[in-house]
């Protein structure tokens, strides 16, 4: 042991501390505020110790919160007692339940130690449940991986309250009959007295949805138990159990580790501590040591409460108390926001500055999200430029979400930003470029894939030679031999297309007789890295490939575990199943550590930088949690952290004392719809004791505007797109009057122009979804029941499903059990209302004389002739319901005038307009839109209008709009109307057209 780097690191230290090193013997509780140096006390005890008793190193037991807490404490240990830091237990809380689980497995009768799944494994598993088994709720046909992340969060909530399926069942049995006799939810008056009240029936209906998860729950726990699997929340419960039921195992325990101590203890959960009372409970005044700070509470989500901490003071007989307030790290005007912002509930003192530095602390308001990010990069590069390092400065944000654009915008600005947590394997062009490669090698005939390498930006194909190539041949049936002209002469040879076809060809015939590692790093090598063009492509090109090469070896170890051949199948299905679940898989970085830092307030604890800018701090941002996807009975419901204001505070308190000497709080005036945001109340109530230097949007734009940064706000400028794309918008001009104008090429051109022109110009073909499926499942299905078709409805549907080319059999069971409900539901309430003159799946084509050179075209569900010139028609929707108000909800301007149609009522209008353009006599006198998996009791199964003139007329303004447009070109310069409220929050199609627009 080095005694003198322990003298001379003891000698340094202040009263208190001293006392909390000294203070060996029996329970000691340490109220440590931050940067306080509660790391260096606890190293220096784990140290003193040694030095004063006979104890080895081994057998000093030391629990943390995170495994970078265990890498701290282990390099400060190393520094006072040399190797034997190596031989000290420092693990966190949940290595230590696995040991115990590896070790005494057996007392709970386990045939061996359980494996302990990852997150591939997890996403697996829970695919598997919700894939193989039939589910009314929990499973969206548009969206299979909607409740993935509400289904783990709720049954690793109810693991952690050791809630079983069955308890779980039961809770919510007597909330809904807590409901039902209720008298507050009994109506006293009107037609519904007596009757439970609107709100409580939908409380009754939401909790009995919920019942799906308590049988996932039974599936989940019986299939880990069948395969032997753990998760994370298992490796806790099972020490619980072995401890409960071994007296050796906890004797063994107690007999090994002499002294304990127990860092973040306010984060402890109650399980987490029960361990704690169940191995040393007994014991009189056991040598257990915890240090935490009541004002650094953050991890509430996880089962820790401040009560746990608090009751330390008793819970091993009375503890020795010792407050930690002289920090080593923050300004006193960092120190007195951060007392102004949350007073302790434990500690007296506030906390007192060992530096005489002071810097005033910002308050900044922005004109937008986005320019608060760029206000923050502008100060960055001050400070960097005054010498302060770039690894030392951070950006915290409130969200995960925000992460990601915060450091797109900081990577803008030239800002050289950490990587580390910031990328997903997902989020990389090269990523998106080496799956579409491997998804043709698995599939030379795989359609969408091949037309969407033609315009991948990393292939360099030129995107007027791509057009040219499409524009000769059948996008639907487009297979690598088309790519290929089978010629070999040097203009073959200089042909991109030409020569990826022949690429693809000779990978495709490797991939026969070769691994899928193998063929993944020659494809890595040959056509990624060998073809960067500066070293900085090859590192990003490298990271990726290596970091597929990782999970080729992960999914390959489970397949070839049940003795199964591993495919590039099973590989890229694997992929497809990790982003379906919207999983970030991190890149293997090199040197991911360098540069500035761009992480939540969450993620900041245990940290410390010089400079700390903390954004959107707005009142909504801050205050709004997540919108809970399940209705839970209240005695759940209170198990789940909401966010309060003490909460919140909480975490502000924790971002704010990060920084060493420079703190700055920004905010925005206006999101991006325009709608004006707060200040959060928090930070304003700070605010008006005169803590802050405020600065307004208006200064800070007039700063941001100084420096030119509107080349940063502005994508592309209109002159630089005219210049790059008019070979574009000429051959656009000239071919699209060649093709047939339908209702959906209008609402994909209003949508988005690039939507149009790849989807109905270039006729790419698009990834059938399973919703799209089922749609065309169900209207084919319709097609021939209305036809009279004399088959059964499982024939039919079987034979549609096949038209598909859908031969999974798990979703081909999916499939008809769906289908079937609609169609039985339908022939048994609507058919028989179906007027007797009806014509099914009618195509009308049209030529309007104000517009020549366009054919207008659309094919109408269902036309029922109601008199001679009179028609009813019917457009089928699978899917949602959607309300009048939805429907009918035009585009307005600014000014409240309306001047599009809603996409619906465009498709109606376009019926009307087609019928009665190309039968001068006919007229429809009424327009439905029919949803089909409505229930018969909602009031929007069958929306109904009469379309009027006017409407027919918007429509005519449309159709001139989109007619000019395409004529001069402009269509490159619409704005994208694209909306999603799914995790996929960028247009693709906008995304893809950036070949054209670098």
């Amino acid at each position: 042991m080095n005694n003198d780097a322990f003298n001379e690191g003891y000698n340094k230290l202040n009263k208190a501390q001293k006392e909390a090193v000294d203070t060996t013997e029996g329970p000691v509780m340490v109220i440590a505020g931050p940067g306080t140096g509660k790391t260096q006390v606890l190293a220096l005890r784990i140290a003193n110790i040694m030095v004063k008793t006979d104890t080895k190193a081994d057998g000093i037991l030391c629990l943390t919160f995170t495994n970078s807490g265990v890498r701290a404490m282990r390099e400060r240990l190393l520094s006072y007692i040399g190797p034997q830091a190596a031989k000290v237990n420092i693990s966190t809380f949940h290595s230590f339940a696995g040991n115990i689980l590896e070790e005494f497995y057996n007392v709970i009768d386990l045939p061996k130690v359980p494996t302990i799944m990852d997150e591939s494994t997890m996403v697996s598993l829970i695919d598997e449940i919700l894939e193989n088994n039939t589910w009314e709720h929990l499973r969206l046909r548009g969206n299979s991986s909607f409740f993935f992340k509400d289904i783990k969060s709720l049954i690793s909530l109810l693991k952690r309250e050791q809630m079983s399926p069955e308890s779980f069942l039961n809770s919510l049995e007597v909330e809904i009959e807590n409901i039902e006799h209720d008298e507050a939810s009994i109506s006293t008056r009107g037609e519904s007295k007596g009757k439970l009240k609107q709100d409580a029936v939908k409380k009754i209906a939401g909790l009995e949805r919920t019942k799906e998860i308590v049988e996932f729950y039974k599936i989940y726990e019986q299939l880990k138990k069948e395969k032997l699997l753990a998760d994370y929340d298992d490796i806790i419960g099972y020490a619980l159990e072995i401890l409960k039921q071994s007296e050796d195992a906890c004797a063994t325990l107690q007999e090994r580790y002499l002294y304990v101590h127990v860092d973040e203890h306010q984060d402890s959960s109650n399980l987490q501590n029960e361990i704690l009372r169940l191995i040393w409970g007994e014991i009189e005044k056991p040598n257990i040591f915890v240090v935490g700070d009541d004002r650094q509470l953050i991890y509430g989500f996880g089962g820790a409460s401040i009560s746990y901490f608090e009751n330390f003071k008793h819970t091993f007989g009375k503890a020795h108390l010792v407050t930690l307030i002289e920090n080593y790290r923050s300004t006193q005007q960092i120190l007195d926001t951060a007392d102004s912002l949350l007073e302790s509930t434990l500690s007296v003192g506030k906390l007192k500055s060992n530096t005489k530095e002071n810097y005033p602390i910002n308050l900044v308001q922005a004109s937008y999200p986005r320019d608060e990010i760029l206000f923050c990069a502008k100060e960055i590069k001050q400070k960097i430029a005054e010498g302060i390092n770039p690894d030392s400065c951070v950006l915290l944000v409130p969200k995960n979400s925000q992460v990601k654009n915060a450091i797109t915008v900081l990577r803008d600005r030239g800002l050289d930003v950490s990587s580390d947590g910031g990328l997903s394997l997902f989020e990389m062009p090269e990523t998106v470029s080496l799956i579409r490669i491997l998804k043709i090698i698995d599939n030379p005939y795989d359609s969408v894939s091949i037309c969407e390498i033609l315009f991948d930006s990393l292939l360099n194909i030129p995107p007027l030679q791509a057009h040219a190539f499409l524009q000769k041949k059948s996008t639907y049936n487009l297979s690598v031999l088309d790519l290929d002209n089978g010629e070999s002469n040097l203009l073959s040879n200089l042909d991109p297309i030409n020569i990826l076809g022949k690429d693809l060809k000779n990978y495709i015939e490797k991939n026969k007789n070769t691994g899928v590692y193998e063929i993944i790093q020659e494809i890595g090598e040959k056509m990624f890295l060998d073809k960067a063009l500066n070293h900085k492509e090859l590192v990003r090109r490298t990271e990726v490939v290596r970091t597929m090469l990782h999970l080729v070896l992960i999914e390959q170890e489970k397949i070839q575990k049940h003795y199964e051949v591993f495919s590039l199948k099973n590989f890229l299905n694997f992929i497809d199943r990790l982003k379906s679940y919207d999983q970030d898989i991190p890149l293997a970085l090199f040197e991911n550590d360098k540069g500035v830092k761009v992480m939540t307030m969450h993620s900041s604890k245990g940290l410390e930088f010089d400079f700390v800018w903390i954004a959107h701090i707005d009142e909504k941002t801050l205050m709004h949690g997540k919108r809970q996807a399940f209705s839970l009975p209240k005695d759940v419901q209170d198990k789940i952290e909401e966010k309060d204001e003490l909460v919140v505070k909480r975490q502000l308190y924790v971002a704010l004392t990060r920084a060493k000497r420079f703190c700055n709080f920004s905010y925005s005036h206006s999101n991006y719809n325009g709608s004006s945001l707060e200040l959060s109340s928090i930070i304003a109530n700070l605010s008006q004791d005169d803590l802050f230097i405020k600065k307004d949007y208006t200064q800070t734009e007039a700063q941001l505007l100084e420096e030119n940064v509107g080349d940063y706000v502005v994508s592309h400028k209109k002159g630089e797109i005219e210049f790059k794309i008019s070979d574009l918008t000429e051959l656009v001009r000239n071919e699209y009057i060649k093709t047939k104008v339908s209702v959906t090429m209008l609402n994909n051109f209003f949508e988005c122009p690039w939507k149009w022109y790849f989807r109905n110009l270039l006729r790419l073909p698009d990834v059938l979804s399973e919703s799209l499926i089922f749609g065309n499942v169900v209207h084919g299905t319709l097609e021939q029941v209305l036809k009279n078709d004399t088959r059964s409805s499982d024939d039919i549907i079987l034979e549609q499903i096949h038209k598909q080319h859908i031969y999974d059999k798990v979703l081909i069971k999916r499939l008809t059990l769906e289908a079937k409900k609609v169609i039985t539901n339908w022939t048994q309430n609507r058919l028989k209302e179906i007027e007797k003159d009806y014509i099914s799946e009618r195509s009308v084509s049209y030529r309007d004389e104000r517009f020549p050179h366009l054919l207008f075209y659309g094919k109408i569900d269902l036309t029922e002739k109601v008199v001679n010139g009179e028609y009813k028609v019917t457009d089928f929707k699978t899917g949602s319901v959607k309300t009048k108000s939805e429907i009918e909800k035009n585009e307005d301007n600014d000014d409240g005038a309306s001047v599009h149609l809603s996409s619906y009522m465009r498709q109606l209008a376009m019926y009307s307009y087609l019928i009665q353009g190309a039968e001068s006599n006919s007229k429809v006198v009424e327009s439905q839109l029919e949803f089909l998996e409505a229930k018969e009791t909602d009031k929007n199964k069958i929306y109904k209008t009469r379309i009027s003139q006017e409407q027919i007329d918007m429509l005519v303004h449309d159709i001139g709009e989109y007619d000019k447009s395409l004529a001069n070109g402009d269509w490159v310069y619409r704005p994208c109307q694209f909306q999603t409220y799914g995790k996929d929050t960028e247009c693709p199609n906008c995304k893809r057209a950036e070949i054209y627009l670098k």
